[in-house]
């Protein structure tokens, strides 16, 4: 980025900031007048202001350092990763509602270029319309660029650990009943840059549905999804370029069991062409835990083992290699760089809740390669 971009980049932040806490101060001592004087037409005016616009903020800071995580003896890699949020909603009517967001995501002291994951200066993250029921039974229908998150967001997911994370251009319709719960999508993922305004990615579309019947099973949900991903310019084995259409078929089961017990499962099946190789990938996800009763500080034992397949590398026209859609990292911390992707990951802890407000993990994970022929 060349430093008239940059400077313009953190010109906008400053003024973004400026006007959110001048507005703020404006708010609160507009609010001070008011409660001080008699009920006027003026009044009525704030009082619907403050009904039907709300302002949201979000600053968060992380101090990374890793050594040897390229998996050779390099000197250590410390930097902090800052990420600004503001966001504005307006509700005119209980059925209507629009909200707009910006962030501004940055790498200090990282010693190359970092990737989009890291940095996207000032940018329009969010931006939608929503119509319907808010809550409760009935539907609704949300259009624009927004968050999505279905499920254990193994698969669709913002990935929240990410310094940016995943936004999409999409319309989601949902439709609730007691027991029941279905999602219908279609959209695009955003292509994060940092040198320009975010945009659709190019010839990359996804659609889906997504069921949840939570009467089904006592104490249990089951989820089961079907998902179309197609995309250009991708090269199979053979070296030959083409289009792909992935279908992604699974479900999930999750719940509580008598004695404290808790357990959930996952399994997605991929099939369709990727150029001319055809698909043929499987994902699966299972675990548990046990809270002892009457314990001290709610302490949990859990485990989970997960497992996607790799390919095999070999020119056979078959594309084994699981593809895990838009979901997050494995788990939250710089070991989620072992994607759910050719991987065995066998996990086992402890959570303990020593305070009301905090809560404490302690895992142990075991990772091997799906398959040596593939890479990580």
């Amino acid at each position: 980025m060349n430093v008239s971009s940059r400077t313009q980049r953190i010109a906008a932040v400053s003024i973004a900031l400026s006007l959110h806490f001048t507005a703020a101060l404006a708010w609160t001592q507009t609010a001070a007048v008011v409660a001080a004087q008699p009920a006027t037409q003026g009044s009525s005016v704030v009082k619907y202001l403050r009904d039907t616009f709300s302002f949201s903020g979000e600053f968060r800071s992380r101090v990374e350092g890793g050594f040897g995580n390229d998996f050779a003896l390099t000197p250590r890699d410390v930097y902090a990763l800052t990420r600004t949020r503001l966001g504005l909603a307006f509700k005119p009517t209980p059925w209507l509602r629009f909200y707009g967001e910006a962030q501004d995501a940055r790498a200090m002291f990282y010693k190359v270029p970092p990737s989009t994951s890291f940095i996207n200066p000032f940018d329009w993250r969010q931006g939608w319309v929503e119509i319907g029921q808010e809550e409760g039974p009935g539907m609704r229908l949300r259009v624009g660029r927004q968050e999505m998150t279905l499920g254990s967001g193994r698969l669709v997911s913002p990935g929240d650990w990410s310094n940016v994370t995943k936004t999409f251009n999409v319309a989601h319709a949902t439709f609730t009943q007691t027991g029941f719960k279905l999602d219908l999508f279609a959209g695009s993922p955003l292509l994060c840059d940092s040198t320009r305004m975010d945009r659709a990615k190019p010839g990359e579309h996804f659609y889906g549905t997504y069921a949840t019947l939570s009467k089904v099973l006592k104490g249990a949900s089951f989820e089961q999804y079907a998902f179309l991903k197609t995309a250009h310019n991708v090269k199979s084995k053979d070296g030959k370029t083409g289009n792909t259409d992935t279908v992604y078929l699974g479900g999930r089961l999750a719940g509580k069991a008598p004695g404290a017990l808790d357990y959930s499962v996952e399994a997605v099946k991929e099939v369709g062409m990727y150029a001319d190789d055809a698909i043929n990938a499987l994902g699966f996800v299972g675990g548990g835990g046990w809270t002892i009763p009457a314990a001290p500080w709610a302490v949990r034992l859990n485990g989970e083992y997960a497992f996607a397949t790799g390919d095999s590398g070999a020119s056979d026209g078959h594309h084994q290699n699981f593809d895990y859609l838009y979901g997050p990292q494995i788990n939250y911390s710089l070991t989620g760089q072992f994607a759910w992707k050719n991987i065995k990951d066998l996990r086992a802890g402890v959570d303990l809740k020593p305070f009301k407000k905090l809560t404490a993990k302690i895992s142990f994970r075991d990772y091997w390669l799906a398959t040596v022929k593939d890479s990580l």
